[in-house]
């Protein structure tokens, strides 16, 4: 499938840009945050000028870790409040990929929208840099995101849509994959940004794995893409146009996963917490970036994830409007099956059977 192959690709750049080796042309040293930039700099024109230079030129012979030794050299010129700004900092970086987990998408609804529109699915997940893991300690059911309660505004906007000219919805259509690129390039260029303005504590020379934690979001959606696909039967070479738009959503209701299917989406989620787990890592050692531009660093990221994550729940309205308007009826039982728009629990059931008038 087109679209597996182009998540495949991504895995493997993601993972080539993260090695030392691909540091042909060495980054490191000649870019800073706008704070500290002044004494960075004053460091690496004086005292610190030939260990940087042995680390352009992959000079050894002094150094068996030429980056690391540039590193320590411009780190002497710190003080000791510089020092505890750069604490803070990588305290925050580090929750970044935490905070993102409770605004990114969940498992099962990049999954299900992969039925609904591909395309879209996939840029969703390149936008988004971190995975709901929330719910991915327990089995994925991919008919909660259709089944669930609706929020009002998505419901508002999905209706609203709805009784709009082709032409418009042609043209609100474009937007939505507008804004989702709009999302990706921020989230690449808030990674390389990043990255040419720091060095990790644990792999000095390694270069973009900002830019490989955010991109590695895509391949543990990939899973659960690949999985609904199991499950519905429809891992066929999919045409253009069913890769922009498709019905193969409908058939969530009326099928059930397989022990193949199921495998799968275990597999989505040790992914999501190895992401996120590798996320903690990679941000959390990053030096030469201050408290508040690694501030600005969650911001951004933050961005894209809740444009995307917005783009998801209107998408998914969308899908259940859709069901609704035209129910499925599933083959075997003759039964009719609709998305549920709202769940009474049982203290609120027993709370309404008291309040309840009887009569004697």
């Amino acid at each position: 499938m087109v679209q597996l192959r182009l998540i495949w690709l991504i895995w493997l750049a993601s993972l080539f840009f993260s090695s030392p080796s691909f540091a042909v042309k060495r980054t490191k040293f000649q870019h800073w945050f706008p704070e500290y930039e002044q004494r960075w700099t004053k460091a690496v024109n004086g005292p610190c000028q030939q260990k940087v230079t042995n680390y352009i030129l992959n000079d050894r012979t002094n150094c068996s870790a030429p980056c690391a030794c540039a590193a320590d050299c411009i780190l002497q010129n710190t003080t000791a409040s510089m020092q505890s700004q750069f604490a803070l900092a990588q305290v925050l970086l580090g929750l970044v990929p935490v905070i993102l987990a409770f605004i990114g998408p969940t498992i099962a609804e990049v999954a299900v929208l992969s039925t609904y529109r591909p395309v879209l699915a996939i840029l969703l997940g390149i936008g988004s840099p971190a995975v709901n893991i929330l719910r991915a300690v327990k089995n994925v059911d991919v008919r909660e995101p259709l089944e669930g309660s609706q929020s009002a505004i998505s419901q508002a906007w999905s209706k609203w849509l709805a009784n709009q000219t082709v032409a418009a919805q042609l043209c609100m259509k474009t937007v939505t994959y507008l804004l989702a690129l709009g999302a990706v390039y921020n989230n690449i260029r808030t990674s390389i940004y990043t990255d040419l303005r720091i060095i990790s504590g644990w792999r000095c020379g390694a270069v973009y794995m900002p830019l490989a934690w955010s991109m590695l979001a895509v391949i543990v959606h990939g899973w659960g893409m690949i999985a609904i696909r199991v499950r519905l039967g429809t891992l066929s070479l999919p045409s253009l146009k069913s890769a922009m738009q498709s019905d193969a959503f409908k058939l969530i209701s009326t099928t059930e996963d397989n022990s193949i299917s199921e495998a799968l989406f275990w597999v989505a989620s040790v992914c999501a917490v190895v992401h996120m787990t590798y996320g903690v890592l990679v941000l959390s050692s990053l030096i030469f970036i201050g408290a508040l531009e690694a501030l600005q660093v969650l911001v951004l990221y933050a961005v894209s994830a809740v444009v995307c994550q917005f783009i998801l729940l209107s998408e998914i309205a969308t899908m259940k409007n859709d069901l609704l308007e035209n129910p499925v009826t599933s083959g075997t039982t003759g039964q009719t099956r609709v998305p549920k728009t709202s769940q009474t629990s049982p203290r609120d059931a027993f709370r309404n059977e008291l309040i309840r008038p009887h009569s004697l």
